[in-house]
Parts: C-alpha cells; sequence; structure tokens
C-alpha cells in the first residue's frame, strides 16, 4: 500500500523531487552492509554516540571523515597505512583532505566497501555496518553541498541517525567554550570561563540550527530511513541502554546482544544540570530577548516562573550628592510686543529677500488676545505670576544657586528700561542678555544665546507664562539626573529630564539638560531650530540611551504656550530624520556606547468602530516589564461620529492621568479629522505624527497580549537588520459552517505566518511592527487601496523592501510570540464583501509591483469572461455558452472541492461525509470569489496587462508553490478547452 500511495503522490505532483525519489526507493537494490551517517551539530554528544558505535564488534564506525581540517577516523592506519620499511617510494595511495575534497565520491565508495587502503580486507572482519560523522559545515566549506545532497541525504540506501540536542542554548555555550579553550573531547572546561552573547548572533544560530534539522537533514523517505536520537536520551546511558541501543541496533541491521562501551577519552566537559546564568555575563538581557520565545531553556524557564523584569538588574548604589547642590540657570526669553510687532521690528531690521520671507509667514496673524486693555500691565503680571511661583516652591536657601539668564529684545519699550525692577521681583541672581531684532520670533535660537552665557550645572527652558506648582522641584530633578547615571552608567548629566506641563501633558515641554550637554555639544540645540521642536528633540535624543525621564511630580502650568496659539508664529523643521540621526552619532562618540538600549516604539491603531472601548483599552495599557521604553498611543479616528470622538477622548484622559501620577513614559495621544478616510490614511497619520524608532500597528478589534510589547522589543535585539516585524495573529476556533470553510480554505494564512516562516514575505497590518517614518519618509501608505483593507500591508512591505534592498530576505523578520487574537469578520457571519475587499486590493499589487507577479493560463472565470463567453456572441449560440460556462464553473469547483476535502474531513471530525463535502465546497467558494474580484477588477480598470497575470504572494521565495499554481492552470485550460471545444463542437463542423 506504501508504493501505491506514493505512485499516486507522484502522479500529482510529478516534478516534485522528494516525491520521485520516494517511489524509486521501492526499486533500489539494498546494499549487502548497512551504510549510514550520522548527523549532527557540533557540542551535542557526537563524540560519545560514535564512541558507543565503534565499540560495536559489527559496525565500522569513522568519526569526522569530511572535516575541512583532516580526515577524521578511529582508524588512521587503513586510510593512511605507514610505507614499508620506512620507505615513502614503495608507500601504497593514501587519502589526503584535498584528494577527498576533489573526488568525493570515489572517498564515500571507498568508505562504504570497510576495506583498508591498499589492501583488499575489510576493517572489521563481520562487520555489518559502516558509518561516519557529518557536520553541515563540512561540506558547505568546500563547496560539495551537491555531493552530500545526492551521495547521503537523497541515497536511500544511506540510513540517517540524527542526533539532535533540545537544549540550543547549552550547545551554542558549548561551542563558545570550546571555540575558547580548544578543548573537544578529553578535558572538562574551566570553571570560572564565562562569555558575553550578543543576542543577534544567538538568533542566527538558532535559525541555522533550526534549519539544519527541520530541512536540510529532512530525508525523502525520512519515515524509512532515518533514527532520531535526543542528546538528552543519550547523556543518561542506563536509560539508552534499555531503551534507545536496541532500536538503533536493529535499525543498523546487527546485533542488540552487546553491551555498550565508552571511549575513556570522551568525558562530560560541563555539569548538564549547571545554570547558564552564572557563565552568561549579560544572562538577564538574553533571557528578556527570548523570555517568550519557542527556545528550549527559555521555555522551561518560563514555565516554573523563572523570568524576572529586566528592571532589577539596574538597582545598583546611587551616586552619591546632595539634594539641591547643584547650581542652576534659568533660561527666560521675556517680550513685551505683540506677534504683528514683532514682524514689523523685524522687517524693518531684515533684507528685501528675508523680509519678503517673514511678510508670508506673518502676514495671518492676528494680536493675541491677551494684550487687550492695559498691555504694559498685562506683560508685568505675566512675569510677577513666574517669579511668585518660583519663589513658593524653590528653598531659599537654595535661591542663593539660581541665576535668571533674561533675554530681552533691544527695543523693548517695557522691559529694557525697567531693569531694576526687574531686578527686584526676580528672586535670585539676574543676568541681562540683548536680543537682537534678528534672532525675534526664533526661539530656539534664542535659548542656544542664553545657554551660551551659563556656566551652571543645571539649565531650565522656561517662559513668563509659566507657573510651577510643586516645592523642591530642583531637588527633585536633581536626584533623577543621579539616578538616571547610576542606572545606565553614562557620565552625571547626560540626559534629559522633563517637567509635567498640565497643559499638554505627555509632551515635555520645560525640558531640564545639564551642562555636561553644552560641553560635548556646544549648543544646547542644533543650530536649524528656528522656534519649535527643540524641546522634544532633546527628550528624544537621550531618551535612545535610557536617560530621559518625566519627573511626574514636578507640576506646572503654561498659560499661554503648550498646544495653543503662541505669541510668535510656529515654524516647523523636520529635526526627527537626518539631525536628530547626527546627534545621536555624536552621542555615541560622547558616552561611548555604540549599541544604546533606550527602545522608542509607538503604537498606532486607526479607530473607525464604534463602542470599542473595551478593545482600546486593552491596547493602551499595554507595558513592557523593563524600563528604558518610551511608548505613545496614537488613536486616530476615522469616524466623523462626535459620540466616538469623544467616547476616545475621554478614555484617553482617564488613563493619561493615572499614568502621569507613576510616570510619563507611556502616553495616549488622539488625533481625529472629522471624516471616514479610510485605514490607510489613519495609518499615515499616526505613522506621520509619531518620532519613534518603530511603529506598532494595531486593529481597533485585536485583543494583544499583555507582553507583546516585550515580545517586540525581544525581536528588535535579535534582528537588528529587520525593518519589518511580523506579529502572530490568531483566528478563533471554528463557530459554525462559513468560519470552518475559512479555516479549511486557509484564507488567514499570512495571518499566522511568523509560525511558518522566518522571514515572511509580508504580514497583515493587525499586528505588524515597523521601522518608524523618521528613517523612511517616502514609504507610505497608498490611498488607492480600499478603505476597509486589501493589498495595502502587501504593498507596505514590499515598498519597505524596495527601500533597503541590501537587507534582502532579512529586511522582513517574524516575532510569532508577539499575538494578537482577531475575531472573525462580521462576526462569523458570511462575509464575502470583505473577501471580494481583500480581492479588489491584491489586484492592484500587479499594477503597482509589476516585478512581483507572474504569467499563468487563464484561470476558469477568466476563461468564461474572455473565452466562451466572446465565442457565445461569435457563433449566436447562447445556450451552448451558457452550457460551456457552467460546465467550466462546476469543474472547476469540483477540483476545488477535491483540494480542500482533506482538510475538511479534519475539520469536521464525527461529522457525515456529505457535511464534509459542503464544507469543501463552500471553501472553494471563497476563492472563486476572490477570483471573480479580480477579473471584475480587470474588466473596469480596462487593465489587460493584469489578464492572467497572478501576484507571487511568497516574493520568490517559494518557486515550487508558483510552478504548482502554473502547471495547475495549465491541466485547468486544457480540460477547460476541450470543454469548450465539444460545446462549440457542431458550429465548428457547420
Amino acid at each position: 500500500m506504501t508504493g501505491i500511495a506514493d505512485a499516486i503522490l507522484y502522479l500529482k505532483r510529478p516534478y516534485s523531487k522528494d516525491r520521485r525519489k520516494r517511489l524509486l526507493a521501492h526499486f533500489l537494490r539494498p546494499s549487502p552492509q548497512t551504510r549510514f551517517a550520522v548527523l549532527s551539530w557540533k557540542r551535542t554528544g557526537s563524540n560519545l554516540l560514535c564512541g558507543i558505535l565503534y565499540n560495536h564488534p559489527e559496525i565500522i564506525m569513522h568519526n569526522e571523515l569530511f572535516n575541512p581540517i583532516d580526515i577524521f577516523t578511529y582508524y588512521p592506519k587503513s586510510l593512511n597505512p605507514p610505507p614499508p620499511d620506512g620507505d615513502e617510494c614503495q608507500a601504497p595511495p593514501r587519502w589526503t583532505p584535498l584528494i577527498r575534497d576533489l573526488f568525493p565520491n570515489d572517498f564515500l565508495d571507498f568508505i562504504w566497501s570497510g576495506k583498508s587502503c591498499g589492501v583488499n580486507e575489510p576493517i572489521k572482519p563481520s562487520f555489518k555496518a559502516v558509518g561516519f560523522k557529518s557536520f553541515p559545515e563540512h561540506w558547505s566549506d568546500v563547496r560539495n553541498e551537491h555531493v552530500w545532497q545526492d551521495a547521503i541525504l537523497e541515497d536511500l540506501r544511506v540510513k540517517k541517525v540524527i542526533l539532535y540536542r533540545k537544549d540550543e542554548l547549552a550547545v551554542y555555550v558549548s561551542m563558545l567554550r570550546a571555540d575558547e579553550t580548544g578543548r573537544y573531547m578529553t578535558h572538562k572546561y574551566p570553571q570560572n570561563l564565562t562569555f558575553n552573547i550578543d543576542p543577534a548572533k544567538f538568533q542566527h544560530f538558532l535559525d541555522r540550527y533550526r534549519h539544519t534539522f527541520r530541512h536540510k537533514y529532512k530525508s525523502p523517505i525520512v519515515q524509512r530511513d532515518t533514527f532520531w536520537i535526543d542528546y538528552e536520551d543519550l547523556s543518561d546511558l542506563e536509560y539508552f541502554r534499555l531503551n534507545i541501543y536496541p532500536l538503533l541496533c536493529n535499525f543498523l541491521g546487527v546485533s542488540e546482544s552487546t553491551d555498550i562501551k565508552v571511549l575513556r577519552e570522551t568525558v562530560k566537559q560541563a555539569n548538564p544540570e549547571e545554570d547558564l546564568s552564572t557563565v552568561i555575563e549579560n544572562y538577564e538581557e538574553l533571557e528578556y530577548c527570548f523570555r517568550y520565545s519557542d527556545v528550549t531553556h527559555f521555555a522551561k524557564r518560563r514555565d516554573l516562573g523563572g523570568a524576572k523584569s529586566m528592571v532589577s538588574m539596574q538597582i545598583k548604589e546611587e551616586l552619591p550628592g546632595d539634594d539641591g547642590g547643584g547650581t542652576w540657570s534659568i533660561l527666560l526669553p521675556i517680550c513685551s510686543r505683540t506677534i504683528i510687532q514683532q514682524a514689523q521690528s523685524r522687517h524693518s531690521h531684515s533684507s528685501k529677500d528675508e523680509a519678503a520671507f517673514n511678510t508670508n509667514r506673518f502676514s495671518d496673524l492676528t494680536q493675541s488676545s491677551q494684550y487687550n486693555g492695559s498691555f504694559d500691565e498685562s506683560c508685568w503680571n505675566l512675569l510677577l505670576g513666574f517669579c511668585e511661583s518660583l519663589k513658593k516652591t524653590v528653598p531659599t536657601d537654595q535661591l542663593d544657586n539660581f541665576e535668571c539668564i533674561l533675554g530681552i529684545d533691544v527695543d523693548d519699550q517695557v522691559y529694557q528700561p525697567a531693569k531694576d525692577r526687574l531686578n527686584a521681583i526676580i528672586p535670585c541672581k539676574v543676568v541681562f542678555v540683548d536680543i537682537k531684532p534678528t534672532m525675534y520670533g526664533k526661539l530656539c535660537r534664542i535659548w542656544n544665546h542664553l545657554a551660551s552665557k551659563t556656566s551652571n550645572d543645571y539649565i531650565v527652558l522656561f517662559g513668563d507664562d509659566v507657573r510651577l506648582l510643586d516645592h523642591g522641584w530642583p531637588q527633585k530633578i536633581e536626584r533623577c539626573f543621579r539616578k538616571i547615571a547610576t542606572a545606565t552608567g553614562l557620565p552625571l548629566g547626560a540626559a534629559c529630564v522633563a517637567l509635567n506641563d498640565l497643559s499638554f501633558p505627555g509632551f515635555p515641554t520645560f525640558p531640564v539638560i545639564h551642562r555636561w550637554h553644552l560641553t560635548h555639544f556646544g549648543t544646547l540645540l542644533p543650530k536649524q531650530f528656528v522656534n519649535q521642536g527643540g524641546d522634544p528633540f532633546l527628550f528624544e535624543l537621550y531618551s535612545r540611551f535610557e536617560a530621559s525621564e518625566w519627573q511626574v511630580s514636578c507640576r506646572l502650568e503654561n498659560t499661554i504656550g503648550g498646544d495653543g496659539d503662541a505669541r510668535y508664529q510656529k515654524y516647523h523643521i523636520n529635526w526627527r530624520g537626518h539631525i536628530l540621526n547626527m546627534n545621536i552619532r555624536k552621542l555615541k562618540k560622547c558616552v561611548n556606547v555604540q549599541n544604546p538600549s533606550g527602545v522608542c516604539l509607538d503604537v498606532v491603531v486607526p479607530s473607525y468602530r464604534k463602542n470599542n472601548n473595551d478593545y482600546l483599552r486593552r491596547i493602551a495599557t499595554l507595558r513592557a516589564s523593563r524600563e528604558g521604553v518610551y511608548v505613545k498611543f496614537w488613536f486616530v479616528v476615522d469616524n466623523p461620529c462626535k459620540d466616538h470622538i469623544n467616547a476616545v477622548k475621554d478614555l484617553s484622559n482617564e488613563l493619561n492621568a493615572k499614568q502621569l501620577e507613576k510616570n510619563g513614559n507611556y502616553f495616549i495621544n488622539v488625533i481625529h479629522y472629522g471624516a471616514n478616510r479610510g485605514a490607510s490614511y489613519a495609518r499615515n497619520t499616526g505613522y506621520n505624527y509619531s518620532t519613534a524608532d518603530w511603529i506598532l500597528f494595531l486593529d481597533d478589534d485585536v485583543i494583544p497580549d499583555e507582553n507583546i510589547l516585550d515580545a517586540y522589543i525581544g525581536g528588535i535585539k535579535r534582528f537588528p537588520d529587520a525593518k519589518v516585524l511580523a506579529g502572530m495573529t490568531t483566528l478563533p476556533e471554528a463557530t459554525n459552517n462559513w468560519t470552518t470553510m475559512l479555516r479549511v480554505c486557509n484564507v488567514g494564512y499570512f495571518y499566522g505566518v511568523s509560525k511558518l516562516r522566518r522571514h515572511p514575505p509580508w504580514a497583515v497590518t493587525a499586528n505588524l511592527l515597523v521601522r518608524g517614518s523618521r528613517y523612511n519618509p517616502t514609504i507610505q501608505f497608498k490611498e488607492c487601496y480600499p478603505k476597509t483593507g486589501g493589498g495595502e500591508d502587501i504593498d507596505l512591505v514590499y515598498q519597505y523592501k524596495d527601500f533597503y534592498p541590501s537587507c534582502g530576505l532579512h529586511a522582513t523578520a517574524a516575532v510569532p510570540e508577539a499575538v494578537v487574537r482577531h475575531p472573525w469578520w462580521n462576526g462569523g457571519k458570511l462575509c464575502y464583501n470583505q473577501i471580494r475587499g481583500w480581492a479588489w486590493g491584491d489586484s492592484l499589487c500587479i499594477l503597482e509591483w509589476p516585478s512581483k507577479t507572474f504569467l499563468t493560463l487563464p484561470n476558469w472565470i477568466e476563461h468564461v469572461t474572455f473565452v466562451v463567453l466572446p465565442l457565445a456572441i461569435y457563433t449566436r449560440q447562447p445556450v451552448a455558452g451558457l452550457m460551456v460556462g457552467s460546465c467550466v464553473v462546476v469543474l472547476e469547483h469540483l477540483i476545488k472541492m477535491g483540494r480542500y476535502l482533506p482538510a475538511a474531513l479534519n475539520e469536521c471530525k464525527g461529522r457525515s461525509i456529505f457535511h464534509s463535502l459542503f464544507v469543501a465546497l463552500g471553501a472553494g467558494t471563497v476563492l472563486s470569489a476572490q477570483e471573480i474580484t479580480r477579473v471584475n477588477a480587470i474588466v473596469q480598470r480596462c487593465s489587460l496587462y493584469s489578464l492572467c497575470r497572478r501576484v507571487d504572494w511568497f516574493d520568490g521565495q517559494e518557486p515550487r508553490i508558483k510552478l504548482d499554481i502554473q502547471f495547475g492552470s495549465i491541466i485547468r485550460f486544457v480540460l477547460n478547452a476541450a470543454i469548450t471545444s465539444i460545446g462549440f463542437g457542431s458550429y465548428c463542423k457547420n
């Protein structure tokens, strides 16, 4: 029966090499002695196993015959016999590594013979099996992988003994130890040997290790010629002797009555039960990166409850210092003029071209409503309010350590003549600095100018409209600076601490910077800044080093500026990209840190569905278990309903208020534009607002696992070259016939693609992490795709691959431990409209990405639309056309039903065969609905280019699937053509 099954499989896919090999295996004559290869990986116990096989009297067991360094065997004289009487001229032929690599097939034939070199006698007279040990690099290093593939893996007369160690981390550590000490067998490792493991390098090893055992060592007839041994079973010799050894001997065709013997050279070089956290110096970091993965070591630790927050690893003794002992400079630019007056004054001191520029900038401004009535007194009242709040919140003895660097316009009619009054009302030392007209309205440049006049420890940026609310805020800020230096190991002062601005919560409006920053950067802000973006820039700069922090207990109010209208024309520059990157590079050199550990990750959620605050709450309360993570949630309301907008705002205000009682590292921003513009527009909005390095797209109807941020941050560390990280989007169990059909037809394949592929070709935006827009601003969701979604996720990932061509396959990476649960569409009811929407969007990818497509022969609907229908019209035989079209449709759905029947039987266990047939038929209609929609799109767009063209969903990763589709299209087209010729045969005869 096995042979019949293999014959049927071959006929279904005759171009499949595996299936040809399986069928061929039934006709091969077995060799007189068993040939076998021990396929393994370094440091997995292969020396122990090979020693046991070598000591079996009926087995000729060689060692690493194909090691690039030398030919390692337990029988060196059989391969390189000594010359008689020491005469090299009369020495028999010898095998050297070079000859072996040049003639690998001849060398293998010699090994399989079991004879000694130069004599016609076997190494062991009564041997029944001959084999050797092999590692994957033995063949790749000398470019002989094709020989290994043909002569060992796919030679069905060679049996495979695969030795596998489940604890991948133990394998990797053992490899590091062996490489460090050069000890591979006979000596134990030193007790004090420790290593720092790069998560990315371990991930690379892990991928190669798993690929080797899951794919590379997979034989075409794996069930019949492969024997698996776990290292964990082998290391327990008593268990191995009783349970594994007899089966292994039977598999190799040798006697199982002999007792096992171990080579005396084989010693356990390390304690199998040792705690690897004592060997790995950065174990906490490594554990965090792989905490939720399926790596055996960390999975066991997770099951035992051993995972812990990375916060604990950063607890160190705080740097000494007295609270309130630092010196402070308050940068305080004050101005009595209105906006229009500033503009006019500026024009009078500018060149003609510059004046024209400023006229355009200020032409739409009106006088600020804050300055009606007694204008001079309004200015003094603002400043008096600030000074009173400063006096109340700073201890009197500490005010001696304060100075106020006061910037005043040179032609200010209120403040310039009143410097004595200013000295009287400001409760600390005052330094007066003139602001020239060329700087009017350029607040960032004014701050730079004022900062150049200070030599104090701490520098804070204030305005005269600020009201300080909490007593002792300077001591808290100084304590925060010392805590950051202690936790990160950075120099004291390499940090940014933001006060809590109640008028603009969640935004670092008033940052505090240390003198260290001015010393190393030269200026407070880069010269490109005008009057916007300086404060968030400083916070973003240090956040990459875990050195930005909110001091939420230091509150203030900004009575004029903040999120509302300011007293000057706001002028924005794009500082998020080049300027921020350039200064991050400079900061790396200053603090001698090449890989900053801070993570800036924003979450963008387009919100259209009403009454779904429960879903949004779950998303907004996501937290990472480690410090140094800065997250903003962008809820983009894509629905003009005011009740929905207000509901989302109320939710964000509630959660933000609770969060700001602890810290400001997590904050919710709500954006709305009073219209429904579609998911692509909404995602672009949040994507472009964000200044983060990474952006996580989530749908507003998914339920994320609480550890999803940790899982993605671990993925960022493990895949440093990746620009797109695909999470796992799970669909519920089938609840009715329709959802069963959806499962059977596998329409949600790419929702769970991260479980199936390490580097997915693309993934859905319901759960997708991408590089932030500050790195690639031209990558955007295209609005040509349907509002409800379809094709835009494919297009986005293809844009990233195109933007970063050097990354190749590694531009995407799978993080299957980052899980969200997605509901059934339309509540589990019929949703053909959703299916058709996807297909409409998918068909646009043919035009947007023609290089990602391939040609086939017409499918059933293309045949009916572009062959049968024109023939019926041309021949004037509508009845024949109707009958031919019906037959084509019936044939297509019978083929699809047969294709999906095995999956339907599996999903419908315990149900009748007729129910399974019904489900299989319904599953076929899902695919048919998409095919019909694509043809409809071709007709409506008049795009003949798209005819018979298909999107390569796997982006070249699966040429066999592409070939399968093309081959299937040939068979279908031949059958459809035959039906058509028969149906219109009478017309042809006439």
